[in-house]
């Protein structure tokens, strides 16, 4: 199944579906022109089953590859320049490109490298992951963590396109998958309520790993994020639902010092929390809560975690970057398929939230 969807701002780019990661070479050389160097960041795992595949299609160009050692704490300052010397060192300059082969920590990664080299080069997004392909390339978000909170450092740099290969999901690892689908759980409450009864529908068949239905939850989820990002491409509003769940996880992330707990994972408990919150504020059903519940446990995918702080998770959402003036802003769901930007939340209800999901 090939398709393409149009993201329209500042810097419009296409979105492609279903294609083959050796075709890229000839589009880049169809559409784009003036390419002669290209520089590929990837990840081991990700060099070994796909580079080359990639690379055949890329016999007109001259390519780099800069392999980055897996797990988000790679998303740092350190590995920034790291990458930069060896950029300097294959002889990239303001007219190379640079592609960001892998999951979400080398889309975010290699994007904001390519944002900040020589003030700007031209990037594509090649998401190997569910979690990628779903949503962390999608949006022009590029950004690296920060010992304070995840993603701090970091700038809105659309790629020049973005290629999906769907093939580079039959290799991905169950933990990887569920990455993924905490997100496109996360579209669909926030945003597509016919996307969550599909989910629910075809539960087996998501846990079966049959092709055809992630297909089609990739593009049904990417649809949404699509829809909101047009809508507000800065992040000054609507755009913020999409951060549904990630106050919460990112917390818990940092708080592991972004090992042993993955980004899918905490935005499944963060969800989780902000629909406590939001049904304790009496803005969702018990019902809706309930079905919300059964989705994620049933995909495997967790609802609570042991041996957490509350007081130490709430003080590390002072450093989310919706807060205003010193008020943490929440996305919290208000129906299955809608959500709402709160602004005053407090911090005992976001600790009564907390005590739900976490294990004593």
């Amino acid at each position: 199944m090939k398709q393409k969807l149009e993201v329209t701002s500042s810097r419009p780019y296409s979105i492609f579906l279903g294609v083959g990661l050796e075709d890229l070479g000839a589009y880049l050389e169809k559409e784009l022109g003036g390419i002669e160097h290209l520089l590929i960041v990837t990840h081991p795992r990700v060099k070994e089953h796909y580079l080359e595949r990639l690379i055949n299609g890329f016999s007109a160009f001259q390519c780099d590859v800069l392999v980055v050692p897996p797990g988000e704490e790679e998303k740092s300052l350190e590995r920034l320049s790291k990458l930069t010397s060896e950029a300097v060192a294959c002889g990239a300059d303001r007219h190379s490109v640079v592609l960001a082969l892998g999951g979400g920590v080398i889309g975010d990664l290699a994007g904001f490298f390519a944002s900040v080299y020589m003030r700007g080069i031209r990037f594509v997004q090649i998401p190997t992951t569910l979690l990628a392909q779903v949503d962390s390339s999608i949006g022009g978000k590029t950004a690296v963590n920060h010992p304070s909170g995840k993603n701090l450092l970091g700038a809105f740099y659309p790629p020049l396109v973005v290629w999906t290969d769907f093939s580079t999901l039959e290799t991905l690892p169950w933990e990887e998958v569920l990455n993924g689908l905490a997100e496109t759980v996360k579209h669909a409450v926030l945003g597509d309520a016919a996307l969550f009864s599909f989910l629910e529908t075809n539960q087996q068949k998501i846990i079966d790993r049959i092709p055809e239905i992630y297909q089609e939850l990739t593009s049904r989820s990417l649809q949404v994020k699509v829809r909101v990002v047009m809508e507000d491409e800065k992040e000054k509003g609507q755009r913020m639902l999409l951060n549904l769940g990630h106050s919460f996880g990112h917390a818990l992330e940092t708080e592991a010092a972004y090992q042993g707990i993955s980004h899918g994972k905490g935005v499944s408990i963060g969800m989780i929390a902000a629909t406590y919150l939001a049904e304790a504020r009496g803005l969702i059903t018990s019902a809706e809560v309930k079905r919300i519940l059964d989705l994620v446990k049933g995909l495997g995918l967790p609802i609570q975690i042991q041996g957490k702080d509350p007081e130490i998770l709430l003080h590390l959402m002072e450093a989310d970057k919706k807060n205003q003036k010193g008020q943490k802003v929440l996305i919290l769901p208000d129906k299955i398929g809608h959500a709402l930007v709160v602004r005053d939340a407090c911090d005992e209800e976001i600790l009564q939230a907390w005590n739900k999901v976490i294990i004593k």
